[in-house]
Formats: C-alpha cells, sequence, structure tokens
C-alpha cells in the first residue's frame, strides 16, 4: 500500500514537473517570437503577444517591459504610462520603473515630471543602497549618465562599503572626469593591489600613447599627488606603467628604480622585463636598464639574465671595430660564471656572434666543439647540433649538415625543434639543387602544428613547384636557390648580383615574385629602404594574387610606419592586408598596426 501511494505520489510530481515545463517552454517561445516581431518592425504583432504575457503574469518587468517598448514604438505613449503607473500601484514602486515611466516623461519635453521620477528612484536607492546597480543601469541604458552617477554616489555615502565603486568610476570615465574615475579607480587598489591588474583594461580604455592625452595626464596627476601625501610602492608601479604605455621608458626606470629600494626583496625582474619592452625603439635606455641590473644582481640565475640581454644589445649595436672588444666581454663574463649547463644559453649566444657578425666560422664551430664536451639537458645538445648544421651550410658541407639535422630529429622527435630540422633539410636540398627530395620533406612539415613552419614549408613547397612546371630544366629556381644559399651565408651582395641577373634573364616568369620580394630583403636588411620601395610595389600591382603579395604588402605597411613615417600610406597597405588576405599570418599584426594608425586605443 506504501508503495502505491508512493508511486501515485511520484506519478503526480513527474506530471507536475512536465506540465511547469512545457508552460514555461510555451511563454518563452511566445517571448523569443514577440522580440522577433519587434526586431522587424512588425510592432502591432509584437504588441499582442506582449499584452497577453504581461495579462497573464501582471509581476513580470521584463514582459512590462517588453510591452510598454512596443506601445512606445507606435506612439501609444500614454497606454505605455498607464502600464507602468498600474505596475507601481499594484505591484510595487521599483525604482527602474520610476525610471521608466520619467524616461516616457522626458520623451514628451515635460522634464519637471521627469526629474521627479528620478529624484524618487534615487530617494528609494537613498533608503535602500541595494537598488544602485538596477538604478544605475537603466539610467546608463538611456545615457542619463549624470542621473548615473549620482545614483552610484548616493549609495557610497549612505553605505561606503557597498561595491559601486567600479560602476561609477566607469560612468565618471564616459563623462571625462578622468580625475575622479581615478581616485575611484586607486581607492579599490588600496583595498587590493592586485585589482590593478583587471583594472589596467578599464585603464586602457582611456590611457593612449600620447603623454598630453587628458586622461593620461589625470592618472600621472593622481598618482603623484596620493604619492606625495601618502608614498605607496603600488603608486610607483601604476605610473611606470603608464610611463610604459607612453613610450617614455626612462621615466619608467626611475620609477622602477624606486620600487626596487622600497620593496625588501632583491629581485631585478622587474628591470629585465621593462629593459626587453624599451629595447625595440630605445635601445640605449634599454642599455642603461641592464647595467643597472648587471649591478643589483645577487643570484647567478639573475647575473645570468642580465648579463646576457646586455651582451645581446651590445652585439646589436657593434661595429666591426668593436668586435674584438665584444669577445672578450663574452669571455670574460663566461670565465666569471663558469662554462656550464647554466651558462649555455650565453655560450650560443658567442657562437652566434662568432659566425654571423664576425664571420669565423671556424671559431664558432671550435667553440661548439667545447660546449658538446659540457653535461648538457637534451634540449641543448638539440640545439647546439641544430647550430652547428647551420654552420656546416655557411660552409658548403652539406652532407655533414643533413647527418646533423637528422640527429636533431632523433634527439628530440615530434617537437618543434625536430620539425624546424626537417625543414632545414628540405631547405638544405633545396639549396643544393635536389628538389624533389626538398619536396618529399616539405610534404610532411605542410601540416605542421607550427603555423610558421607550416608557412614557410609551405612558400619553399609552391616555389619549388610553381617553377618547375613552367621551366622543366629549372634554371631559374637553380639560380633563385643558389642566391638564397649565398644571403644565408653571409654573402648578401653575391645574391642581390645573382637575383637581378634572373630578374633581367628568366625563364619562368612565376618566378619574378619571389625574385623581386628577396631583391627588396636584401635592401631592407641593408637599411635602403627606398630601394626596396620599388620591388614591393611591383608585387602589389603586377601579382597582387600570387602568395607573396601579403608578404609585400605588409613590409610596404611596416616600412612607411617605423621608417618612412608616412602613415597614411602605411595605413593603406595594411587595409589591404585585412581585407584581401585575411588568411594571411600577417593579419592580426597588420590589424593591430592599422587600429594605431587609425588612432583607435588598443587595449
Amino acid at each position: 500500500m506504501i508503495l502505491k501511494v508512493s508511486l501515485l505520489f511520484t506519478m503526480k510530481s513527474l506530471l507536475i514537473l512536465v506540465f511547469s515545463l512545457l508552460f514555461t517552454l510555451a511563454y518563452s517561445q511566445s517571448e523569443d517570437l514577440a522580440k522577433n516581431y519587434f526586431d522587424q518592425g512588425e510592432f502591432e504583432k509584437a504588441e499582442t503577444i506582449y499584452a497577453k504575457l504581461h495579462r497573464g503574469s501582471p509581476a513580470n518587468q521584463g514582459w512590462l517591459l517588453g510591452y510598454t517598448k512596443t506601445l512606445t514604438a507606435q506612439d501609444k505613449v500614454e497606454e505605455a504610462k498607464e502600464s507602468l503607473k498600474t505596475y507601481l500601484a499594484n505591484v510595487g514602486e521599483y525604482p527602474n520603473i520610476q525610471i521608466e515611466l520619467g524616461y516616457l516623461h522626458q520623451q514628451q519635453k515635460d522634464t519637471v515630471a521627469a526629474k521627479r521620477f528620478y529624484q524618487k528612484a534615487i530617494a528609494q536607492v537613498e533608503a535602500r543602497p541595494g537598488f544602485a546597480y538596477s538604478v544605475g543601469n537603466s539610467f546608463q541604458k538611456y545615457g542619463l549618465l549624470d542621473w548615473a552617477a549620482e545614483t552610484f554616489e548616493t549609495a557610497q555615502k549612505v553605505e561606503p562599503r557597498s561595491n559601486n565603486a567600479i560602476q561609477l568610476a566607469r560612468i565618471y570615465g564616459e563623462q571625462t572626469r578622468y580625475i575622479e574615475m581615478f581616485e575611484n579607480y586607486m581607492d579599490l587598489i588600496l583595498e587590493n593591489s592586485s585589482y590593478f591588474q583587471i583594472l589596467n583594461r578599464d585603464f586602457g580604455q582611456h590611457i593612449t600613447d600620447d603623454p598630453k592625452n587628458e586622461a593620461n595626464q589625470a592618472l600621472r596627476q593622481v598618482l603623484l599627488q596620493r604619492n606625495q601625501k601618502e608614498p605607496k610602492v603600488i603608486y610607483n608601479q601604476i605610473l611606470s606603467w603608464l610611463f610604459v604605455q607612453q613610450g617614455e621608458y626612462a621615466k619608467a626606470f626611475v620609477q622602477e628604480k624606486a620600487i626596487y629600494q622600497r620593496l625588501s626583496s632583491n629581485s631585478i625582474d622587474r628591470f629585465i622585463n621593462l629593459a626587453d619592452v624599451a629595447k625595440t625603439k630605445h635601445i640605449n635606455t634599454s642599455k642603461q636598464i641592464l647595467e643597472f641590473a648587471v649591478e643589483k644582481a645577487e643570484t647567478q640565475r639573475d647575473l645570468l639574465t642580465a648579463n646576457r640581454q646586455l651582451l645581446l644589445i651590445k652585439q646589436e649595436q657593434a661595429l666591426p671595430e668593436d668586435f674584438e672588444d665584444l669577445e672578450l666581454a663574452y669571455r670574460r663574463f663566461l670565465n666569471k660564471v663558469g662554462k656550464t649547463a647554466d651558462s649555455f644559453l650565453v655560450q650560443r649566444d658567442l657562437v652566434e656572434f662568432l659566425a654571423n657578425q664576425k664571420n669565423d666560422l671556424n671559431a664558432a664551430l671550435l667553440e661548439i666543439k667545447q660546449i658538446a664536451s659540457l653535461q648538457l639537458y637534451q634540449p641543448q645538445l638539440a640545439e647546439l647540433k641544430l647550430l652547428e648544421a647551420d654552420l656546416k651550410v655557411k660552409q658548403s658541407q652539406f652532407n655533414q649538415a643533413l647527418l646533423l639535422y637528422t640527429q636533431v630529429e632523433k634527439l628530440l622527435p615530434n617537437t618543434n625543434v625536430a620539425r624546424e630540422a626537417k625543414f632545414k633539410v628540405a631547405k638544405t636540398s633545396y639549396y643544393t639543387g635536389d628538389f624533389d627530395w626538398a619536396l618529399t620533406q616539405l610534404k610532411v612539415l605542410k601540416s605542421s602544428a607550427s603555423q610558421l613552419t607550416a608557412n614557410d614549408a609551405m612558400e619553399l613547397s609552391l616555389l619549388i613547384k610553381d617553377n618547375s612546371l613552367e621551366d622543366s630544366t629549372r634554371v631559374d629556381l637553380r639560380q633563385v636557390a643558389k642566391a638564397d644559399l649565398l644571403q644565408f651565408q653571409n654573402q648578401p651582395k653575391q645574391a642581390l648580383q645573382l637575383l637581378e641577373s634572373v630578374l633581367n634573364d628568366y625563364k619562368s616568369p612565376s618566378i619574378i615574385d619571389d625574385v623581386l620580394l628577396r631583391i627588396a630583403q636584401l635592401h631592407i636588411a641593408n637599411a635602403d629602404f627606398e630601394m626596396a620601395i620599388p620591388y614591393l610595389q611591383q608585387i602589389v600591382d603586377d601579382h597582387k594574387d600570387e602568395i607573396l603579395a601579403d608578404n609585400a604588402n605588409f613590409l610596404l605597411g611596416q616600412l612607411y610606419m617605423d621608417e618612412l613615417n608616412q602613415p597614411d600610406l602605411a595605413k593603406s597597405y595594411f587595409e589591404t592586408i585585412i581585407f584581401n588576405h585575411p588568411d594571411s599570418i600577417y593579419f592580426v599584426d597588420a590589424r593591430h598596426r592599422y587600429r594605431r594608425l587609425r588612432g583607435d586605443q588598443i587595449q
């Protein structure tokens, strides 16, 4: 008997649940249909459905507002007002509904009545600060920012612990009341300094790279005044952040030194990070920061990191007459820290300096031999073999290079390093004119997990295929491959001469855009920017449907933006990539640069 009653009770509950779900689903579908009619401008049909929903559930604010919105759209404002008044009288004097009613009066130019309803809503917030969020949002919905600000200010005054500071700060931002905006943000950050990592996205909506920008000046003023009254490390940290946004790295460095002196931690990580950001456009400031970091480094790890970055900057700035001193600086530092697996990156940097700048391949290979005798980690050993193989290619010792690349693949199978080694096998085969074997290697790499490797493999594969169809003897292709090898072997002048001869006497028309791009890149590497432009422009004009068109457009945009100070011209090339080459690997960078040139605030 008990089991039977229990089953009947369960069945009854299940039926109630099913009917409830069907009822809810029916109303949900009706509301969606009403919204659809409204969006399509069929207001009468929308009104019919909303009216039915509202009658069925008079307390539901969503259906009330949907109904009054359709009435207003048909100029039935008085009916809409009556519906809202009825709700306030029968259901409850909800402040957000007071605002809806006030806004209907405002639309009819009855500002006195509108103000009366708005003040009622704020009075309710004063009595119950918990209403602030819904009331403030209702005001913001209609662009009534002064009233929205007053709402949150009232809540803060009555209940200082109420969590309205972010909403209020954002409204101040929309009103360009930047001092008040940043004061509110600072109060929040003082409560919890980790908030800055979240809030700097909000800051980024107003802060630009222009120090004269009103928001930038307001933030600086707030921080300096607060720091003067009551010094705190967080103010220095935000000032440093601001100066970085403005590209004023020397000023950021001053703040970082103040932070370093105030904190008990002796970490130099912040200096190293700042130097890394600064080095692209302010290499001398980056150098000063790193010299300070080296001086303050207290651990072997910090000393290695800071000194390595400093040596790399000196290497970038070095002229041939500086090479001997720079090599000596490398060797002295390695003697100081010791040649171990921990100093591997510095040892590798020295090898690359000897090979690529001093052009002393024998000395570089001797250095590699010494490094290989150390107890290295497997990834380091693979990286060393990869570098040694590159040097063998530079010496035209191709068989030895291929052997080393293959060893790297076996050392770290299915890794990015292994894929890079496989690509270099293909590239070496290409250099030597073994195009079919190169294609076999490239076929695997075109689906590589690394987009850069896949793109490089695709470009080289297409170069070989396209120029094998038109010219079965592959004469032009062999010349271009030889020029690529000469460039890799630090012989740019010879590479340029060879490419120019192909341009004057080619047999395969599809090789032309490849040759033009290579000539342009050689001129860019030599800082002959004006010389590069005609070759890139020819690709854009005559080969706009070819695979290298996006490369040429991006390089032209980059040159006009970074080197030739012609932003309008630069913008046009980035725009071409955005609209005509959405699959390009340059798309994201092009869009970012385009927005900067257009004056957008980049977060």
